[in-house]
Parts: structure tokens; C-alpha cells; sequence
């Protein structure tokens, strides 16, 4: 495969993952809203202190939910950062292949 046809295919998987990456984001943030509503609609239909017991729960449980989901879309995002720093040290080492070859 030619130099050029890698770095083409290594952008365009670039391209794949930050698209990946970009509707994780709004499936996170529609989840977040879900979240909310479940929680306001709970509040709405319990009254006492039972209901805040039961809502605390379930908010706590969600919550936790919510903050494992971020550490997933944080980790995706670091692995598609350094395979974006990859790509660029691999075509500035390509570069620099290139200009020691023709010196």
C-alpha cells in the first residue's frame, strides 16, 4: 500500500471515530434529559417521605449510571485523541523518512 493511500485511510478511520464519538455525545445528552424527565415525572407522581426516599434512590442509582456513561464517552474520546496524535507523528516521521531520502 502507497504512503499516500495509508494516510487516506487513516483519516478517513479518523473521520469514522470522531463521528462515533460525536453521536455518543447526543445519545449522552438524550440520556441525561430521559433522566431528568423519569426523575421529575417520579416527583410528580409520589407524594411523602416514602416517594423522597424512593426518588433518592432512583436518582442515585441513575446518577451513577450517568457517571459511568461519562467515563465511557471520556475514554473514547482520549482513545480518539491519541489516535489522532499517532496519525500525526506517523505522517511527520513519513515527512521526515521522505527528506532524508532524497538528501
Amino acid at each position: 500500500m502507497q504512503p499516500r493511500q495509508r494516510e487516506e485511510d487513516a483519516w478517513k478511520e479518523q473521520i469514522k471515530k470522531e463521528r462515533q464519538f460525536e453521536e455518543l455525545e447526543q445519545l449522552f445528552s438524550k440520556a441525561k434529559r430521559a433522566q431528568e424527565n423519569v426523575l421529575h415525572t417520579f416527583q410528580d407522581a409520589w407524594q411523602g417521605n416514602r416517594s423522597r426516599q424512593r426518588l433518592g434512590l432512583v436518582e442515585e442509582t441513575m446518577t451513577e449510571e450517568w457517571q459511568r456513561r461519562k467515563k465511557q464517552m471520556y475514554a473514547v474520546d482520549d482513545a480518539i485523541q491519541e489516535s489522532r496524535r499517532a496519525h500525526q507523528r506517523a505522517k511527520f516521521a513519513s515527512k521526515e523518512a521522505d527528506a532524508h531520502a532524497t538528501d
